[in-house]
């Protein structure tokens, strides 16, 4: 019986989670196409390369973060704590699904290796993730003070992501919360 074609949503997804586990320099396209219940061959007709590929996945995570993690709703109808609380709910789901770990991150450490095409998607990313943070915190801070949180505060999210994958504990993204609720709460 021949394997269920998988859509192109979910061939992403699933190539997200193995460059999510093994980095870019550990992940071969024998290892995605496996994962991808595909031969090594018929993977190639999917993506002519891996660095095709991760562009493809990275591109697929931007979108799918800019409709569900960095875009706030009016202030006028929801205060700016509440919509944190939201960011930071979803932020957790996302960050802990299947692996636990940021994707984006993970990527960036390998810089060195790969092309300015993948570092401008990921500062892309992280941009985008600082001016939701900045547009949070505009609401109760001036203009300088708000753009230098926004991005203190994706450098701090990074960083508790990565020690939440080493020791699988939630209290450095709990921190970052609390922090940043304090700040809102002024």
């Amino acid at each position: 019986m021949r394997p269920q074609k998988l859509s192109s949503e979910q061939m992403l997804n699933i190539c997200a989670l193995q460059f999510k586990a093994h980095g870019y320099a550990g992940t071969s396209m024998e290892m995605l196409a496996k994962a991808c219940g595909l031969s090594k061959a018929s993977f190639y007709y999917y993506a002519p390369n891996k660095e095709a590929l991760l562009l493809k996945v990275l591109e697929h995570t931007h979108q799918y973060l800019n409709q569900q993690l960095f875009t706030l709703d009016n202030f006028n109808e929801v205060d700016p704590i509440t919509q944190f609380e939201n960011m930071h709910r979803k932020a957790i789901q996302f960050f802990s699904y299947e692996i636990k770990g940021c994707l984006v991150g993970i990527i960036s450490l390998e810089a060195s290796s790969i092309s300015e095409q993948i570092l401008q998607k990921i500062r892309d990313i992280f941009q985008d993730w600082q001016t939701a943070f900045y547009q949070l915190f505009k609401q109760k801070l001036n203009e300088n003070t708000a753009q230098n949180l926004a991005k203190i505060s994706v450098a701090d999210y990074e960083g508790a992501i990565l020690m939440y994958r080493l020791n699988n504990d939630l209290f450095y993204l709990d921190q970052i919360k609390s922090r940043i609720l304090q700040t809102l709460d002024q």
